[in-house]
């Protein structure tokens, strides 16, 4: 694989983590904004399957995120790297941006829960 390629793919990889970003914000807004209009009026049932099916694309989404960016990492910092002999070697040491992100945005989906729990609790203490 030539250097071109290489870096090619690292930024084909770069940018296929920065739209699954993008879809990422929309269905955490989605989730936001159905908490906030209408999460008090839902049923149990139905708050429990949104919740289930938002984790579980969520879920996909940080996960695909961090392994686009992982590898981008792998293949723009390989171009980089060259052994003692000066060839080129394909083994990097993975960045800490893929971890560090998929940790702040596990911690922004707790928070988009506990905001849906909030929201149905402050129901059931406006009901008593």
């Amino acid at each position: 694989m030539t250097e071109y390629e290489a870096l090619d793919l690292a930024q084909s990889n770069f940018s296929n983590a920065l739209a699954s970003y993008a879809v990422l914000l929309s269905i955490v807004s989605g989730y936001l904004i159905t908490a906030y209009l209408v999460g008090s009026k839902l049923a149990r049932i139905q708050v429990r399957l949104l919740t289930l099916l938002f984790l579980i694309v969520v879920a996909i989404l940080i996960w695909s995120m961090s392994a686009y960016m992982y590898w981008g990492d792998i293949f723009s910092i390989s171009t980089l790297a060259r052994g003692e002999d000066g060839e080129r070697t394909m083994m990097a040491p993975p960045s800490w941006l893929p971890t560090f992100l998929a940790v702040i945005n596990t911690l922004t989906v707790i928070g988009c829960v506990f905001f849906m729990w909030n929201v149905r609790r402050t129901k059931r203490a406006d009901k008593e």
